[in-house]
């Protein structure tokens, strides 16, 4: 029977050619991850090989893309091959030309394995390759994501993931059969416009309430134990300024400092993008910011001091206070079983029953440990082929753990230098010895490893950095479904919510609150951003906590209410404006109180239009003849109104007199020294003060009621156009002495 010949279409023969073409351009010609190293249970792999692929971010956070099915965190099973130089071929190209932090753009290419891979044993073939994908597959793939038990967020990652797979391979022309494929899964809706039940609860549930915000501060005051000083002063910096958990780690000894004037401020690098920050601590929180940056200061201090002592003694291991080896003990001799373990922090001695305590027992199951003592005895298991059932002597004997009698055998523990070359694998991160702009021994969030644990002693020559799952176990945070619930700082002080429950805050909630109080206090968007450290003003709307009430302008007064009644609802503010009518219109402070528009007729101005409030009370320059020529300067121009009731109006008037005459008592005596123009300023000094002082004295008139507009008389504000054509008017200006009149009120 001859042999039988299918005949393949030329232009799939290009397509195939076009697949190989990137798969090999993938692998020899770019160099991405070409030295990245992983160790597998078959050995250890190098670049392109790898099975996992990892990086660090600039914040210290490590990525990892799996080319397999992941198991567990530690367990996975690989690609088959061909899809496996797909996969690999596809990252490295996209992370070629658009470096991202992030892994979920590729999260797709499990799902799109396992649907060739089902095809490929429904169709008897025992290669996964992307080159048989269908649109078959892709309609089952979009249906297993769609009844995942997935979040509405995850399902539109993996959707736009796998979006960006079929349209890469039909534009690099691998493919030309395959369906336009469009993510079906849209954003997950945003709560904070939603009008239900459920979505209004959840924004209220992100502000936490201030009673749990106190109680914060009441467990930073009760503190005792390292554990509960510390997270509770990583508290206070969260609660004095609106800063994110992964933000902690970039403060450093030399972060707080004090402004010429005495004000304290703490320099932030804001993790989303923002510059570096300069946020000032509010005044009533100084002295409690001072304090926790101490205490943190003091409890990273071991850590800070052995990640220098690494950086500035290379190949040395730190000899710490807790290592019994003589202080002349050489580097390169191997250590003994008690050496050994006072070196690493493993505990030994006896227990509380009275048994010996022995690290054996947990340490064969750290894979760095079990390879290293294994390595250097010559054999694959030390524990089983060693001393499997018997017992260690401090001099490293093995002794039957019953008779006591010597096996003949002893074991050879690794040096201090083999324990430095663990420290480096361990501890050294990628951009050691900095983070980010500063050296990593001068961060104040840096701990040694274990530093807070219960049941494993610390590692005296280690450092690491706060982790934000540690932050949140301490704040109480909710763990997923089926994982253990960590004790939390508030468990230990034995501190609750106000109903009595468990204290659960999560380390973005006190931000939340920090920003709803902005708003709430009427503060402007774009401080609110530079303050949080954010490089876009529009972020602002995820943090504003307030309810729908206290958002709501038409249900709330803006003013203060003259007649004290407090909040006002529209029936309420329909009733206080029912005795005015379109010939008898409400006065200013009536409309002012209520958050209404304040009409120019209503301050005495003969003309149509809206006054712009000032802050001390109102704009009425016509805009229509010239712009403003006093540049803003309103307390002193006669174009502005204030009402007297007008709330603070008269409190920031007279600090503006104190401010005044500060300033004209120096020009004073630069003027008798002879300092030259120091007399044009007692000049100007003068006349500005005296405006102030008419306008206060106008105000403070008990025979003028609440809601005059007052305004500086036009003998007090000259107009240049005005005297250039009416001769009058100048000689109206003489008749004040005004600069003697401001110096005779001080003088009394």
């Amino acid at each position: 029977m001859s042999d039988v010949l299918i005949f393949t279409p030329k232009h799939k023969l290009e397509l195939q050619k076009n697949y190989n073409d990137f798969i090999e351009f993938s692998k020899n010609k770019l160099t991405l991850f070409d030295d990245h190293e992983f160790e597998s249970n078959s050995g250890v792999q190098k670049g392109w090989d790898c099975d996992k692929w990892s990086w660090g971010t600039a914040k210290g956070k490590k990525l990892t893309i799996v080319f397999g099915n992941s198991e567990s965190h530690s367990k996975y099973s690989p690609f088959k091959q061909p899809f496996a130089d797909f996969a690999k071929a596809f990252v490295r190209y996209q992370q070629s030309l658009n470096y991202k932090n992030s892994v979920m753009w590729a999260s797709s290419l499990a799902w799109i394995y396992n649907a060739l891979e089902e095809s490929a044993i429904q169709n008897g073939r025992e290669d996964v390759d992307i080159m048989h994908l269908t649109n078959t597959d892709i309609n089952r793939i979009e249906e297993q994501i769609k009844n995942s038990g997935l979040s509405a967020g995850g399902k539109r990652n993996i959707g736009l993931s796998f979006e960006k797979v079929v349209k890469f391979i039909k534009e690099k022309r691998f493919k030309l059969d395959l369906q336009e494929w469009s993510n079906p899964f849209p954003r997950t809706p945003d709560s904070k416009i939603k009008l239900d039940k459920g979505s209004r609860k959840k924004e209220e549930d992100k502000c936490p309430s201030d009673y749990q915000m106190l109680q914060v501060a009441d467990a930073f005051h009760k503190a005792k134990t390292p554990r509960q000083k510390y997270f509770s002063s990583l508290c206070v910096m969260l609660m004095c300024q609106p800063s994110r958990n992964t933000e902690l780690n970039g403060l450093t000894i030399n972060s707080l400092q004090r402004s010429e004037k005495g004000r304290l401020y703490l320099m932030w690098h804001p993790a989303k993008g923002g510059d570096p920050v300069k946020k000032w601590v509010p005044k009533i929180l100084e002295d409690v910011a001072q304090q926790a940056f101490d205490r943190l200061i003091d409890i990273s201090a071991p850590a800070r001091a052995a990640a220098k002592f690494a950086f500035e003694s290379p190949n040395v291991f730190m000899v710490h206070e807790q290592c019994i080896t003589p202080t002349d003990f050489p580097q390169d001799k191997p250590l003994t079983y008690n050496q050994f373990a006072k070196a690493m922090g493993f505990k030994t001695g006896k227990s509380a029953r009275g048994a010996d305590i022995s690290w054996v027992t947990y340490g064969s199951n750290i894979q760095w440990l079990s390879k290293l003592i294994s390595e250097l005895n010559g054999v694959s298991n030390w524990k089983k082929e060693l001393c499997g059932g018997a017992t260690i002597l401090p001099d490293n004997e093995v002794v039957d753990r019953y008779s006591k009698k010597p096996t003949g055998c002893s074991i050879k523990f690794p040096s201090y230098s083999d324990l430095r070359i663990v420290v480096e694998q361990q501890y050294k991160t990628k951009g050691f010895p900095n983070y980010g702009e500063v050296k990593l021994w001068e961060c104040i969030t840096l701990v040694r490893e274990n530093e807070f644990h219960k049941e494993f002693d610390l590692k005296p020559f280690s450092w690491v950095m706060v982790g934000h799952g540690a932050v949140s176990d301490a704040m109480g945070s909710e763990r997923p479904s089926g994982e253990e619930t960590i004790e939390s700082i508030f468990d230990e002080l034995a501190i609750t919510d106000e109903d009595g429950t468990r204290l659960q805050l999560n380390t973005h909630q006190p931000r939340h609150w920090l920003n709803t109080k902005l708003k709430l206090a009427g503060e402007e968007d774009w401080l609110i951003a530079k303050w949080s450290g954010r490089a876009d003003i529009e972020q602002n709307k995820a943090y504003d906590g307030r309810t729908q009430e206290q958002k709501s302008r038409l249900t709330k007064r803006i003013g203060h209410v003259a007649d004290g009644e407090g909040v006002l609802t529209v029936a309420q503010a329909n009733k206080f404006l029912s005795p005015y009518t379109s010939e008898s219109p409400p006065p200013a402070i009536v409309l002012h109180d209520l958050g209404l528009p304040v009409s120019l007729k209503s301050l005495g101005i003969n003309r149509s239009g809206v006054a712009q409030f000032t802050g001390l009370g109102y704009c009425v320059h016509n805009y229509a003849e010239s712009p403003c020529v006093k540049n803003g300067d309103c307390a002193v121009c006669s174009d502005h109104e204030c009402l007297k009731g007008l709330p603070h109006t008269l409190e920031e008037l007279k600090n503006l007199e104190k401010l005044y005459e500060e300033q004209l008592e120096d020009a004073v005596v630069k003027a008798g020294d002879k300092v030259f123009g120091a007399d044009r300023w007692v000049t100007s000094l003068g006349f500005r003060l005296s405006k102030i002082k008419t306008i206060i004295t106008m105000m403070e008139d008990p025979n003028k009621p609440d809601g005059t507009p007052i305004r500086i008389p036009d003998e007090l504000d000259p107009s240049p156009v005005k005297r250039s054509l009416n001769i009058d008017e100048q000689s109206v200006i003489p008749t004040f002495d005004l600069t003697a009149l401001a110096l005779t009120d001080m003088e009394e």
